[in-house]
């Protein structure tokens, strides 16, 4: 029993070198784009030239390379979707932890806060809030952040609990510890793991908003990235000339991108349930 626990886990690692190998691509693209990009992405030839070796997906309507384009707009695309997720995952840590922990009004209060934000449509309010503010990279990031937080405080809330009503932290109350330090030194610490699968799911859910935005025309008009190149295409011709090499690659990228966050979140959240059926069958 215990060789095919063992085996399953070995092939586990197929997912996680999927979404690793994906991910290095993608994070070079966005850290060396003039590397693999032939050409300036502003750099201007004969518009709707046909994919060929000089053009590999040959060029959009301004005559610019769009594998060119495409390479360069990974790095906003990315640089969007870990910053917002970076800031969702304070907030949601933050109201989470506090939510689970705290007794009494405080803590019902910050829980209607998180039901209440649970209940809002996140994309209508995004597009809204997107169009009132208008487009800019900051702007995306703080509207995706504050509307994308609720199911990590959610996460961070349950197992807050959990953690509260443990053994150990029992025995630090009994002890005098004060709380600041329980929350601080031994609850925050024991969230590691939601925290980090929460972030990982985070980024890619962010990247999908992000290229919503962008798809809508609300994003930011002076940074490239795989949903404006979308945008671009469907407002300038390239849907009714039937140019797929224009509009199918970013949506690619996007998918392939947010497969990979998923096999590396599900190849951690795979180890870790295998871990404690371990850990029970050796109880056992």
């Amino acid at each position: 029993m215990k060789a095919i626990k063992r085996t399953s886990f070995k092939k586990e690692f197929y997912s996680l070198y999927f979404g690793i190998i994906i991910m290095i691509v993608f994070l070079l693209w966005s850290i060396l784009p003039g590397i693999f990009s032939p050409y300036n992405p502003k750099e201007m030839f004969s518009p709707w030239l046909a994919m060929s070796l000089s053009h590999l997906l040959g060029t959009n309507d301004m005559g610019y390379d769009i594998f060119s384009e495409l390479i360069y707009a990974a790095s906003r695309t990315l640089f969007t979707g870990f910053c917002a997720a970076f800031v969702s995952l304070i907030i949601g840590t933050t109201l989470g932890t506090l939510s689970g922990y705290l007794e009494g009004w405080a803590g019902e209060g910050l829980d209607f806060i998180i039901n209440i934000f649970l209940l809002i449509p996140t994309l209508p309010m995004m597009v809204v809030v997107a169009a009132f503010v208008g487009p800019g990279t900051f702007n995306i990031i703080l509207i995706i952040s504050l509307l994308g937080w609720c199911s990590t405080a959610r996460a961070v809330r349950a197992r807050t609990k959990q953690i509260k009503h443990s053994p150990f932290v029992e025995a630090l109350t009994i002890s005098g510890i004060s709380e600041k330090q329980i929350v601080l030194k031994h609850i925050i610490p024991n969230l590691s793991d939601v925290i980090f699968a929460k972030y990982i799911m985070s980024v890619a859910s962010c990247m999908l908003m992000e290229a919503t935005v962008s798809f809508m025309g609300l994003g930011d008009p002076t940074h490239v990235t795989w949903g404006s190149m979308i945008n671009f295409a469907f407002s300038r011709g390239g849907f009714s000339r039937g140019v797929l090499n224009w509009y199918l690659p970013p949506g690619i990228c996007i998918t392939l991108c947010v497969l990979s966050f998923y096999y590396i979140n599900s190849h951690f959240e795979e180890k870790s349930k295998i871990v404690v059926n371990e850990e029970q069958s050796y109880m056992d």
